[in-house]
């Protein structure tokens, strides 16, 4: 299964979360990400990212980095950082997401 990253009204596929690297993410970033916007992002549905919602991941991120020992699980990191640098692509591009699970 994956979670798949389309740019919003173009629909050109940007990237894919894989399931490993969705569960990496999901208890430390999506989590504290639905609490903060209300905004569920799970594999099996589909769903919307604008900027600034992209944005707020980044501070979860940040805030995920600053307070983890990012040695205890590389490939965790790995996943999370490689994500944060793809979200920072596409704020820096001005695209909203369309996201598409399973």
């Amino acid at each position: 299964m994956a979670l798949d990253f389309f740019i919003l009204g173009t629909e050109e596929f940007l990237f894919s979360l894989k399931t490993k690297s969705f569960f990496d993410l999901e208890k430390e970033i999506f989590i504290p990400f639905k609490y903060r916007t209300g905004i569920l992002i799970d594999e099996y549905r589909d769903n919307q990212l604008s900027i600034e919602n992209q944005q707020i991941l980044i501070e979860i991120i940040d805030e995920y980095v600053e307070k983890t020992n990012l040695n205890t699980n590389k490939m965790k990191t790995k996943n999370i950082l490689g994500f944060r640098g793809l979200l920072l692509y596409s704020i820096e591009k001005k695209y909203n997401l369309k996201l598409v699970g399973d």
